[in-house]
């Protein structure tokens, strides 16, 4: 985006904010104003008006502020992007590949910070960090001196049309701010597919693209191995019940209120609350047995770190045991400016059931969780009737070729294709200061997968 277009959108938005106006769902007026007289409630509620007024304001900037920064990093991607596929110089696709990574790693943390309804948005994010993983995978190539083949030239030729197709919606929504377009107000309007606001991104993921077996988000990461949902359990809950089950299961919770309902593959109750450290989240609670489905919230990132990833690492551990996911174990970790992500896996008779993932995010100025998804664990978790393994765990690991080093092993159920779940050795290996992870059926003892884990400066491994 040119600099002058980007004053002229800043200084259309400063103008939009002007013109703001509406309460802000979630607002809590000051217990201050109960038991006063007339004239004083009559006080009471202008000044809680004029605050609400303020916040949303201010909401408003910062979406916008995220927005605008998203659109610059998706836009400088693409035109780098051209001139890789443009250049034959491997000095100069090596640095451009590397500048694409990282524009694609903040454009990541940049939607992070949207109201976007959480489940719609993951192909979405998939993509983004698919594109800077294998991006800065290919610039290592370079920098070793490798070349590109005609395989990545026409990966990275898909990458950058998905990149155009991006930039093109974003530059519609931009252009919609520009005209009055409220990202609070749409983000707080439901259908069955998610907030209006979310949908408005609906574009953004259109080109297929065929990239290699990796690691972006921690093993199977977004694995679904069931059509149909297999893991609610429990009567249907009404409305009041869901908002006491959200109620409890954050220990600081300032305020909620009810958003409305979805009736989509998951029906849910839908809440947005903050908590005491002025953590905006929505929250969703299913209807039937009345368990947290997702939290999606940005955190507050304003303040200094306060907690450190061990303490963190207990937080999200809690969390998920409160919210009923038992003997969880941490299985991937990756952390992103000031909020660390958990990947956390159920086991069942020291097996982990990688079906049945969740995922949890601290944030660490505050040392609270503020963001959640057990969509999978409850499409997939079921009591399994494992198999018996039939060779050791020493005997697969001769499996392993001898130039990589193991430096991990555990028995886990992975999902595969064709939607199988096989019972599987793991061995976690290193080999020319890369990870892989080598997947040995424990029944048959044939090599079912090797997965190769894509690492950031933002992100590491726990085991």
């Amino acid at each position: 985006m040119k600099e002058n277009d980007v004053l002229k959108n800043k200084n259309n938005l400063k103008q939009e904010n002007k013109r703001l106006n509406g309460w802000v769902i979630g607002l809590a007026v000051s217990t201050a104003v109960l038991g006063a007289t007339t004239i004083g409630l009559g006080v009471g509620y202008g000044l809680s008006n004029s605050l609400s007024f303020s916040y949303k304001n201010d909401l408003e900037s910062t979406y916008q502020s995220s927005l605008h920064d998203l659109v610059d990093n998706v836009n400088n991607a693409e035109i780098k992007m051209s001139k890789v596929l443009a250049s034959s110089t491997p000095s100069y696709q090596k640095k451009t590949l590397l500048e694409v990574s990282q524009n694609a790693r903040t454009a990541s943390s940049n939607i992070s910070l949207l109201p976007f309804s959480q489940n719609d948005m993951q192909e979405n994010v998939k993509m983004i960090n698919q594109i800077s993983g294998y991006t800065s995978t290919l610039s290592e190539k370079l920098a070793q001196g490798g070349a590109l083949s005609e395989s990545e030239l026409d990966t990275l030729g898909d990458i950058h049309q998905n990149l155009v197709t991006m930039k093109a919606e974003l530059n519609k929504i931009i252009r919609k701010v520009s005209n009055g377009y409220s990202i609070v107000d749409n983000s707080m309007k439901f259908d069955t597919d998610g907030n209006l606001f979310t949908k408005d991104f609906a574009g953004i993921h259109d080109v297929d693209v065929d990239y290699p077996t990796m690691i972006y988000d921690g093993p199977f990461s977004d694995s679904v191995v069931n059509s149909e949902i297999k893991g609610l359990k429990g009567n249907k809950v009404s409305k009041e019940e869901a908002m006491q089950k959200a109620e409890a299961s954050f220990k600081n919770l300032a305020s909620i209120e009810f958003e409305g309902e979805t009736n989509g593959r998951f029906e849910t109750y839908n809440f947005r609350a903050k908590n005491s450290d002025e953590e905006m989240m929505y929250i969703q609670v299913s209807k039937m047995g009345g368990h947290i489905l997702t939290v999606s919230g940005a955190g507050n990132g304003d303040k200094t770190q306060s907690i450190d990833k061990a303490k963190a690492k207990e937080l999200a551990l809690e969390f998920v045991e409160k919210n009923g996911i038992q003997n969880g174990e941490v299985v991937w970790t990756d952390t992103v400016a000031d909020q660390t992500y958990f990947n956390i896996a159920p086991t069942q008779k020291g097996v982990v059931l990688y079906p049945d993932l969740v995922k949890v995010k601290v944030d660490m100025t505050s040392g609270t969780v503020v963001g959640y998804d057990a969509t999978t664990y409850f499409t997939n978790h079921v009591t399994r009737s494992l198999p018996t393994a039939q060779g050791s765990i020493s005997d697969a690991e001769t499996k392993i070729p001898s130039r990589f080093s193991v430096v991990g092993r555990r028995t886990v159920l992975a999902p595969l294709d064709y939607n199988r779940e096989v019972l599987c050795y793991e061995f976690e290996a290193s080999y020319n200061e890369a990870t892989y992870y080598f997947y040995v059926n424990a029944v048959t003892g044939e090599e079912e997968n090797i997965l190769k884990v894509i690492e950031t400066d933002d992100g590491n491994l726990l085991l």
